[in-house]
């Protein structure tokens, strides 16, 4: 199978990349390269550098037959979003958008999306189910949701889409100097440097923390269908675990004391409080459930982390 992956050269993206490739397939990267990382495993493929938040980049897509798109590519933090909220409608929605109309007009019906959690916001409800209603609380929320729309109305000409709202994605390969990003990732970075941990909000939050290649094993299974029953699958644990308990497993796994100090600062009001997946549309659908528990996770996060600090 010939599959592009845009942003693959990021957290998720490459974890994709390495699978597919260990697969037999064969992969063309697309990234901007603005957060991502030119691994060894990408110096061994076909890479195009294209900015896709500029809609000139359609002009620049490859000639070549392919037979899916794996479409990750994104600006990824709410609190950026924020800042620049015209930035993230062109990065996210809009180069959903035209992606998905240049395969379309090229025939490659297969199209993975990744979305996100955050386009639930806040609910009461949880396990939350795809069928939930979605008011997003950020813009990086209401651009994935968008994209879930733009899609939805490709599906009507011939696209056979399957959007991914993916929860707390961890595990190694996660960028540890970005703060802004990753609630694991964050938290581990500041442990790991021996400082304080600052905790912007509730400890008793609550997410659903899904390992890395949890999720990259329900890309594969969607992949190897020519569509799904459903346009939208949560990726997700299926359970809750609130920030308090997620440091105290972290000070566990890095053997650190119980008094290590960490200072619980003021929130964002765009921050969802708390929700986790309702998987059953996936389990059954795709014959996929998670297999690495939380703790175990965090094991090989920190075993990675520590060989690269």
């Amino acid at each position: 199978m010939r599959v592009i992956v845009t942003g693959g050269a990021g957290f998720i993206g490459s974890h994709l990349v390495s699978r597919l490739i260990r697969l037999g397939h064969e992969v063309l990267v697309i990234d901007n390269f603005s957060t991502g990382i030119r691994s060894s495993v990408l110096q061994q493929l076909d890479v195009l550098e294209l900015d896709l938040s500029s809609p000139e980049f359609v002009n620049k897509l490859p000639k070549g037959d392919f037979d899916a798109i794996c479409h990750l590519a994104a600006q990824s933090a709410g609190s950026v979003s924020a800042d620049n909220p015209l930035y993230d409608l062109q990065a996210n929605a809009m180069s959903t958008l035209l992606l998905s109309r240049w395969c379309i007009e090229k025939g490659i019906s297969r199209f993975l999306y990744a979305s996100s959690m955050v386009t639930y916001g806040n609910t009461d409800k949880s396990p939350v189910s795809e069928d939930q209603l979605c008011l997003p609380r950020s813009y990086y929320g209401v651009s994935k949701l968008t994209s879930e729309h733009y899609l939805r109305l490709g599906a009507l000409e011939g696209l056979k889409p399957t959007s991914f709202r993916m929860f707390s994605v961890y595990g190694p390969g996660q960028d540890l100097e970005n703060v802004r990003q990753g609630m694991v990732s964050i938290y581990l970075s500041y442990m790991l440097r021996g400082v304080e941990v600052p905790v912007t909000g509730s400890f008793e939050r609550f997410r659903d923390f899904i390992y890395i290649d949890d999720v990259v094993d329900a890309w594969i299974s969607a992949l190897n269908l020519s569509s799904t029953p459903q346009l939208v699958y949560n990726i997700g644990s299926g359970s809750g675990t609130t920030v308090r308990e997620l440091l105290m497993l972290l000070l566990q796994t890095l053997d650190l004391s119980s008094d290590y100090p960490i200072c619980e600062m003021t929130g964002s009001d765009n921050d969802q409080f708390g929700l986790y997946a309702d998987i059953n549309n996936i389990r059954n659908d795709l014959d996929w459930v998670p297999n690495t528990d939380l703790s175990e996770g965090l094991r090989l996060m920190y075993e990675w982390a520590a060989k690269i600090l």
